[in-house]
């Protein structure tokens, strides 16, 4: 029997170095906890590293070194990520990930693989960064019919839209200033689109109802074509503009949406700022649960890893491990998925009209005709000479038809002068 438990790194980029980093240093914490020293054994990059007397040219290499006991794979994307999970499981080494984009393609077939070889894979980081919301939702909420899944899952767009908020600049200048804090990638395109939240959100939803929810079935909006002129008329509604990642269970199917969302000021969302996460999960008999914490850096995400692999070194040293599956996935339950035209909301709208007589009532009978009911109706400071900016507020409407309504009226030259602007109001 081992001495300690052995890891293998692969990947070794800013989460990887946090997590040697933090291993390091919290020894004596994770021996107290395991009862045998956790160590990293090699290393594989595509790079020399820092630590030669521990690099692995090959990934092979550690999939193959009978010593390891756990691989932690953080290299990210598809391929060869999927490879190394599916390669290690089958050879007997349990997993820890933090690379969502593989478990959301590969759900299926990563925790088939899990079953039948039991072996476990943890995969905490992939999720909000430190917060625990797998583990809260897997084990805490392990009782519960879950019924809602809302949350603000992305760092970088939380960074953004907050600097928006309290700065009153425009999306260029706050991905600039995410960029040069260290918050956003030179390609931010993952994160401002949307995927990375759909990512997130198709696993916590294929977790909490037991079926795989695909990305392709989550409606997905990003924030790259948020206005600022939005931004600043909303708040004076009382609300704040957030990225919500949302999975409700209706009578209809779960129904699944990422995009720009407005909370009210005095919700719990409303607070959560610059690169924090925060999730909240409604069971039928907990009520809501929150969730909340560091969404984004090296250090919370490093700290989740870590957490994953001292949680399951516990079970490695006991030989327990995957014996009973961490996921159960049976790929006979079939979860409904709602179509995302029948989804229903309540909206925000903002017309820029030409200013000129019968121009309300001509907008007003069209979304009357697709059976959109206005809730409030307000113009508002900011116009032209030949142009009113007129903002709607609808009651809940189902969202193929304000689909088709905007449509008629966009097409419509006469009544509008540019695009209406459509935020769904979430809270």
């Amino acid at each position: 029997m081992n001495k300690y438990i052995n890891v293998g790194l692969v990947g070794y980029g800013t989460v990887g170095k946090g997590v040697v980093k933090i291993l390091e240093e919290n020894k004596k914490i994770a021996l107290r906890k395991v009862g045998k020293p956790i160590r990293i054994k090699s290393i594989c990059d595509l790079r020399s590293i820092d630590k030669p007397e521990l690099y692995v040219k090959n990934f092979k290499d550690i999939i193959k070194d009978p010593e390891i006991d756990l691989i932690v794979e953080l290299i990210g994307g598809y391929e060869p990520a999927r490879t190394i999970i599916i390669e290690a499981l089958k050879a007997g080494k349990n997993v820890v990930t933090a690379n969502k984009a593989v478990l959301a393609k590969y759900w299926d077939q990563i925790f088939t693989t899990a079953q039948d070889c039991q072996k476990s894979i943890y995969y905490e980081a992939s999720v909000g960064g430190v917060i625990p919301v797998v583990q809260g939702l897997s084990e805490g909420l392990a009782s519960e019919e879950i019924l809602e899944i809302k949350g603000i899952l992305n760092g970088t767009t939380n960074f953004i839209l907050s600097e928006m908020t309290k700065n009153g600049v425009n999306y260029e200048a706050a991905l600039k200033s995410a960029q040069n804090s260290g918050f956003a990638e030179a390609d931010p395109s993952f994160d401002v689109n949307g995927i990375d939240t759909a990512n997130k959100l198709a696993i916590l939803s294929s977790l909490a109802w037991g079926d795989w929810i695909k990305v392709k079935d989550i409606s997905v909006k990003g924030i790259s074509d948020l206005d600022i002129e939005d931004v600043l008329i909303t708040q004076n509604f009382g609300y704040d503009v957030k990225l919500i990642g949302s999975a409700e269970k209706t009578k209809d199917g779960i129904d699944l949406s990422v995009q720009p969302c407005l909370v009210n000021h005095d919700h719990a969302f409303a607070t959560v700022e610059n690169e924090y996460n925060a999730v909240m999960i409604t069971g039928k008999d907990s009520g809501d649960v929150l969730f909340y914490g560091k969404g984004a850096g090296q250090q919370p995400a490093a700290s989740a890893v870590v957490s994953d692999i001292i949680n399951l070194s516990k079970f490695i040293v006991t030989n327990t491990a995957g014996i009973v599956p961490d996921v159960v996935y049976d790929k006979r339950i079939k979860i409904k998925v709602l179509h995302s035209g029948k989804s229903k909301a309540s909206y925000y709208l903002r017309f820029s009209i030409l200013d000129k007589p019968g121009v309300l009532s001509k907008i007003s009978g069209i979304l009357g005709k697709f059976k959109v009911s206005i809730a409030s109706l307000t113009q508002s400071d900011i116009s032209d000479n030949d142009c009113a900016q007129i903002i709607i507020i609808t009651h809940k409407t189902c969202r193929e038809n304000l689909e088709k309504a905007l449509k008629q009226i966009n097409a419509t030259k006469s009544i509008v002068k540019s695009k209406v602007v459509k935020i769904k109001i979430e809270i």
